[in-house]
């Protein structure tokens, strides 16, 4: 089968199509046939080696977090799944990319795509969808009346973020480039600022909760944005940050909390409701065609993208 995959750890330029030995079914999984795969800040860092004692150092990888495809195969043990339906999930394994012909995946990570979303916004809402939804239900556990901050808002999870904040009746300010404003706006932001024109040091606010979505903004520095109970959500777990949140947390009002995104059926089925109901849109995408997928994730890795970049690995039906 063909795949995208790299041979050592560096920069997008070490991408190339490979052939490889197509996977089997296996029990309590299924077997997709890939057509959308959505690009996220992970797939570099593991490409570049960042990650290796998580995705290992061993080669060819195959770059990829998320999916949209078709089932191919059922395994033993999976009920509720038939062979051609349209699905979309985030397998959470930084070890096997999902940028290839075909891929396993545990049912248990998969949902089916609703009607009236194509396979490139189902991969664009995919992982951002469940990262969003977990950041504000489970892990600031956003609340009717609290004020929230989303720094870095109009990427895949920012974007989602807004949305799913305003849902449960919170008041959402975005910071982002003068090139986002119209689009957090749209989203649902009641407030935006240009984080160039007006420094976050400037707002003048106190807020319940700060989603850092820029890397930028450290606890030690977003403490003065908070409210005496507040709450720091950052998106790159590590282990200095998940170790200072477990220890110092239980001694300090305001909190440090890190997302570590999960893959679940059930709260990709959670998105589906909400996208039917009409409660959030997925973000916008630029589209790149697998033949282009190394300019795919030099675009997403430059910078600057409202949305999500998605590489489309062969047409809708």
């Amino acid at each position: 089968m063909n795949a995208l995959t790299y041979s050592r750890f560096g920069g997008p330029e070490l991408l190339q199509h490979t052939q490889q030995p197509a996977p089997r079914v296996r029990d309590h999984h299924l077997l997709i046939r890939v057509r959308a795969v959505s690009v996220n800040p992970i797939d570099g860092k593991i490409r570049r080696g960042e990650l290796k004692l998580l995705s290992g150092a061993r080669f060819p990888k195959s770059p990829g977090s998320d999916f949209a495809g078709v089932v191919e195969a059922v395994g033993a043990g999976v009920d509720g799944f038939s062979v051609g339906d349209r699905v979309f999930g985030f397998p959470g394994s930084m070890r096997e990319g999902t940028l290839a012909e075909l891929i396993t995946v545990a049912a248990t990570s998969v949902a089916r795509i609703p009607p009236g979303l194509d396979d490139v916004g189902a991969a664009a809402a995919s992982m951002v969808g469940l990262a969003a939804l977990q950041a504000v239900r489970d892990v600031a556990r956003v609340a009717s009346g609290e004020r929230v901050l989303v720094n870095g808002a109009t990427g895949g999870v920012g974007l989602m973020l807004i949305q799913l904040a305003r849902s449960r009746g919170a008041h959402v300010t975005a910071v982002t480039s003068a090139a986002g404003l119209d689009t957090a706006r749209q989203y649902g932001a009641e407030v935006v600022h240009d984080y160039r024109a007006r420094p976050l040091s400037m707002l003048g606010e106190r807020f319940d909760v700060v989603f850092d979505l820029s890397t930028k903004l450290s606890f030690a520095e977003a403490r003065g944005l908070l409210t005496p109970r507040g709450r720091h959500v950052g998106f790159e777990p590590s282990p200095a940050s998940l170790l200072a949140s477990a220890l110092l947390n239980p001694f300090r009002r305001q909190k440090q909390l890190v997302l570590v995104t999960k893959p679940s059926a059930k709260d990709l089925a959670e998105l589906v409701g909400k996208l039917q109901a009409g409660e959030f849109l997925p973000p916008p995408t630029e589209v790149f065609e697998l033949s282009d997928a190394q300019a795919a994730f030099e675009r997403s890795e430059c910078g600057g993208v409202i949305g999500k970049v998605v590489i489309r690995a062969v047409p809708s039906p």
